[in-house]
C-alpha cells in the first residue's frame, strides 16, 4: 500500500478546465486535522474516496458505508457560563 505522502503532485498549477475556478466550499485544516484525515483513510477508506462534510463548527469524514468520523472543529466554541 502506498502512502499518501509518497505520491508527488504533477504540475499542480496547471488548470484542468479553462476559466476561473468556482469555489464551492472552504475549510482551514490544522496539521492535527490532516493527521486525523490520514488515519481515516488508512483505517476506513480501503483505497476508496471519502466524503468531507464541512459545517459551521466542524469537519467530518464520511465513509462509503455511512460512518461519520470527526476530523476537527472549525471554530472555537463560545464560552459557557459557570
Amino acid at each position: 500500500m502506498s502512502s499518501l505522502f509518497e505520491v508527488p503532485m504533477k504540475r499542480p498549477t496547471v488548470r484542468a478546465w479553462p476559466g476561473p475556478l468556482a469555489v464551492k466550499a472552504q475549510a482551514e485544516f490544522t496539521l492535527d486535522m490532516l493527521r486525523n484525515l490520514v488515519v481515516v483513510f488508512e483505517a476506513a477508506a480501503e483505497d476508496r474516496s471519502i466524503l468531507i462534510e464541512m459545517g459551521d463548527r466542524g469537519v467530518w469524514a464520511v465513509t462509503h458505508d455511512g460512518h461519520r468520523l470527526f476530523i476537527g472543529q472549525t471554530a472555537v466554541p463560545p464560552p459557557q457560563d459557570a
